[in-house]
């Protein structure tokens, strides 16, 4: 079998830039022998690709991690490491409930996410929506009793928005809306409709300090999720993790999906950060998806 990655590696006519990008890639394929590749493409010189980690061949549940603005392969590696550990953390906690061990992520990059210009609008969430909603229906048909989860950051809520806009959400049975850059007024009934016909779960947060997710509302898809009817609001500034006890977990400081250290040596923990309240509610209920009944 011809092994995709290492035939555009291969090709002299690939950019040097798409070539680093691809490398990132296979850098991280080569760290964990449970990765796999499960699609990989070319949008123009543009290199797109998805990967799995976990027991993907056998999965109970898959979930999918979605990136925001300005981001592409040459961010890849601190995106896959959010999978990775986003695997890890779902196993502990569905075993802790006597669910099922046979969980993936996926590191989905498989849109161009644009810009802060271009976030304003919705044509990069829909073109990146309708390739999400083939690759969910292939996921499907691979592993038709596995859980579909997404968690969608940023601007790739306003993509999910789109994905049950047209239609494309029906392997998903739990979402979540993180530090949300806004729906389409149509999108948001869309979502609340399936809401309201129990087709997923729907959970929306955002961090008070976060001034940057607002600005992505002003423009074309103003709606918050959070304000969406039945969505379930959970907590980004730091408390009690609902569901899971006595656990707590730290605010995320503004907009990032990762703890980042600014110029003055200061971290500002991000929403993925793994002592983060956001994440760790995020963790719990994907847990609680996990050790459900598989589906007959």
């Amino acid at each position: 079998m011809v092994d995709p990655l290492a035939e555009a590696l291969a090709d002299p006519s690939v950019s040097a830039d798409a070539r680093a990008k691809l490398q990132h890639v296979q850098d991280v394929l080569h760290a964990d022998p449970q990765a796999r590749l499960i699609s990989l493409f070319f949008e123009g010189e543009e290199p797109r690709a998805a990967v799995a980690f976990g027991d993907f061949d056998d999965a109970d549940l898959i979930a999918v991690v979605l990136h925001g603005i300005e981001t592409d392969l040459a961010d890849f590696p601190g995106w896959a490491d959010i999978a990775r550990r986003l695997c890890a953390d779902t196993i502990r906690a569905s075993a802790l409930r006597g669910g099922s061990v046979r969980i993936a992520t996926v590191a989905w990059f498989g849109y161009d996410s644009g810009t802060h210009l271009s976030a304003l609008a919705t044509r990069h969430a829909t073109v990146g929506a309708a390739r999400l909603a083939g690759d969910l229906v292939r996921m499907r048909h691979r592993h038709p009793r596995a859980r579909i989860a997404v968690l969608a950051y940023s601007y790739s809520s306003t993509l999910f928005g789109e994905l049950v806009l047209m239609d494309g959400a029906g392997p998903v049975s739990m979402a979540f809306s993180i530090a949300s850059a806004g729906m389409t007024r149509m999108a948001a009934d869309a979502v609340a409709e399936a809401i309201s016909q129990r087709s997923f779960s729907f959970y929306a947060t955002e961090a008070t300090s976060d001034i940057t997710a607002p600005l992505g509302r002003l423009g074309a898809h103003p709606v918050d999720p959070r304000d969406i009817d039945g969505a379930i609001v959970y907590g980004s500034d730091g408390g009690s993790v609902s569901g899971s006890g006595s656990e707590h977990g730290e605010a995320t400081e503004g907009h990032a999906s990762k703890t980042e250290v600014d110029e003055n040596g200061v971290r500002h923990r991000g929403y993925y950060d793994p002592h983060a309240q956001a994440y760790l509610f995020a963790v719990e209920r994907l847990g609680r998806l996990a050790a459900r009944r598989p589906k007959p």
